[in-house]
C-alpha cells in the first residue's frame, strides 16, 4: 500500500519537515494486535479542520486515526491519554483485547 492523502491534507503534512513526518509515522504500532505500522501505510485526510493519518492494520485489519497536532509535546498528551484510556478498558473488558 502506498500513502494516500487528500489535496489539503497534503498541503498540511507537505508543511511538516521530514524529521517532524517521521515522528509521526515512525514506531507505530497497531493498538489491537501490536502489529509494526509501515511508514507507506498510512493515508491522510482533514478531520474537523485537523490532519488525520489513518491506516488499516494489514494483520488484524483494526482501522486507527492519529489526529496530527502539529506540536509533538501536545500529541505526546494526547498519545498519553489513549493509553491510560485503553489500560481502564483493558481492564474493565478484558475479554475484548484478547483475541
Amino acid at each position: 500500500m502506498t500513502k494516500r492523502f487528500t489535496e489539503e491534507a497534503l498541503a498540511l503534512w507537505n508543511e511538516l519537515s521530514d524529521e517532524e513526518q517521521d515522528v509521526w509515522t515512525t514506531g507505530v504500532s497497531c493498538q489491537k494486535c501490536q502489529t509494526k505500522i509501515e511508514k507507506t501505510d498510512f493515508n491522510g485526510s482533514i478531520y474537523e479542520g485537523q490532519l488525520a493519518l489513518f491506516h488499516e492494520c494489514q494483520q488484524c485489519s483494526n482501522k486507527e486515526v492519529r489526529l496530527i497536532d502539529i506540536s509533538p509535546q501536545n500529541q505526546q498528551e494526547i498519545d498519553d491519554d489513549f493509553e491510560r484510556w485503553k489500560k481502564q478498558k483493558q481492564a474493565e473488558h478484558p475479554e475484548r483485547f484478547n483475541d
